[in-house]
């Protein structure tokens, strides 16, 4: 199952780890003199991940190899800002992300020239980039240090900044793309139905069906400005098999429903355990200073939340009486 805490991450790995989408994406969001350095064909996408474990809920991230067309190795390293707000040191994570890469290069037995990565974020949020895109904009550098401090630039697609005509590419893209742009907005539900409209002819093929599903299910779980009753009845206006496509994302609800329920089921029944184990423990204190506990406070005991049971445990030892030790307050 997909991970439910992280929508984001997941949706953009499935998208993003499709050739066709990353190579349609690179196409119409890198500046023509970058492109035609790219040999066409040569993207390959990787499965490492470079991001420190305490920032993935800020990021996810994709790096796929290239070739030159001089003849070098390359990457480019795709980071997802997904958040819905910019993280001012993006690019010092950036950085230590890609020494990362280069490091893994070194110990695979590269040695110079190091393989070029071109670092690209893609940025969803509700609010607009405004941070510079260069690494020496973080410092307040003396004229006599600059040329000390490194420095590089990475290329940023933020989504705010694009209207959805400027959104180019296939199907696919565009409609991955004006998904991650609307997922925080309110005005979600009434874009729906032209996103929907895009992959219309999608479900004809298994491989378009998965993607559907793909999209269907980040519109479930990364918002709360769509319900579920919103999105049912935008796939049944859109496609023909409407019913027969959400009953696969209705069955993965009622899992979910029944994963949390089992969970939170655990969670009632630990703390019921501690309550009854603290119980016991107090009933045997009681028992050895007071002597045989009568009815009424084995009532007491048995009605006692836990909250109750630690005042009246931090009381046994020094009450004089069993009624001292039940009194409340």
């Amino acid at each position: 199952m997909a991970d439910l805490n992280n929508p984001h991450d997941h949706f953009f790995k499935a998208v993003f780890s499709r050739t066709e989408v990353a190579g349609d994406f690179l196409h119409h969001h890198l500046p023509a003199d970058i492109l035609v350095l790219i040999r066409p064909g040569s993207l390959v996408i990787g499965k490492d991940s470079f991001i420190d474990p305490e920032l993935k809920e800020h990021y996810s991230d994709l790096l796929y190899s290239i070739q030159m067309t001089t003849g070098q190795p390359g990457h480019v390293y795709l980071l997802f800002e997904h958040k819905s707000r910019p993280h001012p040191l993006i690019a010092l994570d950036l950085l230590r992300y890609m020494t990362g890469i280069w490091g893994q290069a070194v110990k695979s037995g590269q040695g110079a020239p190091l393989p070029v990565i071109l670092p690209v974020v893609l940025y969803h949020g509700r609010r607009q980039w405004r941070i510079a895109p260069n690494f020496g904009s973080l410092f307040d550098i003396p004229p006599a240090l600059v040329s000390h401090v490194p420095d590089y630039c990475y290329r940023l697609t933020d989504l705010s900044a694009f209207t959805d005509a400027e959104l180019r590419g296939g199907v696919l893209l565009q409609a991955a793309l004006l998904v991650m742009k609307y997922i925080f907005q309110d005005e979600l539900p009434e874009r729906i139905p032209g996103i929907l409209g895009l992959l219309k002819d999608l479900p004809q093929q298994q491989s378009g069906l998965d993607y559907l599903h793909t999209v269907l299910r980040y519109l479930s779980r990364g918002t709360n400005k769509l319900s579920r009753t919103e999105l049912n009845h935008a796939v049944q206006q859109t496609f023909a098999r409407g019913e027969s496509i959400m009953s696969t994302i209705a069955d993965e609800w009622i899992r979910e429903g029944e994963q949390k329920g089992l969970l939170q089921g655990l969670q009632q029944g630990l703390t019921q355990g501690i309550s009854q184990g603290e119980m016991a423990v107090l009933r045997r204190l009681l028992t050895r200073r007071f002597g045989p506990l009568p009815l009424w406070a084995e009532a007491k005991l048995s009605q006692a939340g836990q909250l109750q049971l630690e005042a009246w445990a931090d009381r046994v030892l020094d009450a004089p009486t069993l009624e001292a030790a039940f009194a409340e307050g």
